[in-house]
């Protein structure tokens, strides 16, 4: 910043005149009293000093008063240019503070201005909604018309509002959103917070969903052991070969109502969780690996199934992608028949078309549908099991109903030991693992099944082609 130079100061002739003119008095009186020239000289010098020295006193003084007096003015006429500047500091300072203070929020919150714009996010709702950096708008973001209109009205009547969101896609989820205005000088902004309520509609709905299914489905099996009870007290007594016979039944039964219990929790605990999308990594191969390696030699045997070694990482948690598995195998060693062999194929690193391909469109003719999709997302990679059974095909009009809790198609079911949950528990898991599932079944020919979970994109290898492991 460069200094400013002072304007000279014209001369003040009046207060010159005044100064010659005392000096001529001076003079005039000395030279009448004393008659000597020398001493005229020297008192006219002595008069004019003096004049000289309170003159520079009182310039230096005025100066210095008119020097205070303007920089006065000055920082007063700037304090006026700038007071708009400072307003419009002012507010962003609080926009700032308030990016910061929502920054540490656990649930998402927006901040819109009175333009519509995004001018605050935290790290929550960018998760939540997919904020990518250039986006500002917030109808752009918030796809819901309710929403923008409460935003709206919010900010035309400032008073605070409530509301309760339901959202079926990808997956059941249930939030509170608040809406509230606030102001910052002139400027009006509203703050948006949304509080996920999930989990406890999800906890609720699990123990009426649980009572539900496990008072319907326990019936039939308990009759039966009543009934079995009943006999053996009565006429098969003394019965011995009877007596073990409907002890068997009685074990297979109790067996079952077992494994429907055990599923019922598992089910119920994969939906209470199913929104929350799993972080960790899990090699997909070796998870399928120890499931068939776990499996009766007699059904091993069945198995078609050579992994080329490498890991096939995927975002997901072990235990769940291992019940995919197998569930998956389960069924189709229980629906193939007894001596058919399994097919297992493992494909990775595959984009979204490529992946949907490999998994659904294997068997010319065949009728296929997906149980359920991923939302779509640019330039995802995704890994596919699919498993293939020789049994007799499931004919086209069950395939909708397939992962359906306890539907089971009578044809094939006939005689085979179950629960009807294993489908259904596969698509919750495929749902939470923002993967998809899809059936092939050709009738006379047999009956496929496959999933495609995502895959992290920072361990893909360096190699442009997919990994296709034979069949």
């Amino acid at each position: 910043m460069s200094e400013t130079t002072p304007e000279p100061i014209p001369p003040n002739w009046p207060v010159i005149a005044t100064i010659l003119g005392v000096l001529f008095v001076a003079g005039g009186l000395i030279y009448g009293l004393s008659q000597d020239v020398g001493l005229l000289v020297v008192g006219i010098l002595g008069v004019g000093v003096c004049l000289a020295v309170g003159w520079w006193l009182g310039a230096e003084t005025t100066t210095a008063h008119l020097e205070t007096q303007r920089l006065a003015e000055a920082a007063q006429t700037g304090g006026m240019r700038t007071s708009g500047m400072g307003r419009l500091d002012d507010t962003r300072d609080a926009i700032r503070f308030a990016r910061a203070a929502i920054e540490a929020s656990p649930d998402p919150v927006l901040i819109i201005d009175q333009n519509g714009r995004l001018v605050g996010t935290n790290q929550a709702s960018r998760d939540r909604y997919s904020i990518d950096p250039g986006q500002s708008r917030f109808s752009a973001v918030i796809r819901r018309p309710n929403l923008v209109e409460a935003v709206d009205e919010v900010f035309a009547t400032g008073e605070s509002r409530t509301l309760s969101v339901e959202s079926r896609v990808p997956v059941d989820r249930y939030e509170r959103v608040s809406i509230a205005a606030f102001s910052v000088d002139s400027s009006r902004f509203v703050l948006m917070s949304v509080q996920d309520e999930t989990e406890a509609r999800m906890s609720e709905r699990m123990r009426a969903d649980f009572l539900a299914n496990a008072s319907h489905e326990l019936r039939t099996p308990l009759a039966g052991i009543i009934g079995f009870i009943e006999t053996l007290r009565g006429p098969a007594r003394e019965d011995e070969a009877a007596r073990d016979r409907f002890l068997e039944i009685m074990h297979l039964q109790a067996d079952r109502m077992s494994r429907l219990i055990s599923d019922l929790l598992s089910l119920s605990r994969i939906e209470l969780n199913e929104h929350v999308a799993p972080t960790a990594r899990s090699d997909f191969t070796a998870a399928v690996q120890e499931i068939v390696e776990s499996l009766p030699p007699d059904k091993q045997s069945r198995i078609r199934f050579a992994p080329d070694g490498d890991p096939l990482w995927v975002i997901g948690d072990w235990d769940e992608i291992q019940q995919i598995a197998a569930n998956l195998i389960d069924n189709a060693l229980k629906y193939g028949g007894a001596d058919s062999p399994v097919k297992i194929k493992l494909n990775g690193w595959l984009d979204r078309e490529t992946a949907l391909r490999l998994a659904m469109r294997d068997w010319e003719g065949a009728s296929r549908l997906p149980l359920t999709s991923p939302e779509l997302e640019r330039d995802r990679l995704y890994c596919t099991l699919r498993v293939e059974d020789a049994g007799p095909g499931i004919a086209r009009q069950h395939l909708p109903r397939l992962s359906e809790r306890f539907y089971r198609v009578e044809e094939t079911a006939t005689g085979k030991s179950g629960t009807g949950l294993g489908l259904a528990i596969v698509k919750h898991i495929v749902n939470r693992h923002r993967g998809g599932l899809v059936v092939e079944s050709e009738q006379g020919r047999g009956t496929a099944f496959a999933v495609y979970l995502p895959q992290p994109f920072e361990l893909e290898p360096a190699r442009s082609e997919p990994s296709l492991t034979p069949a």
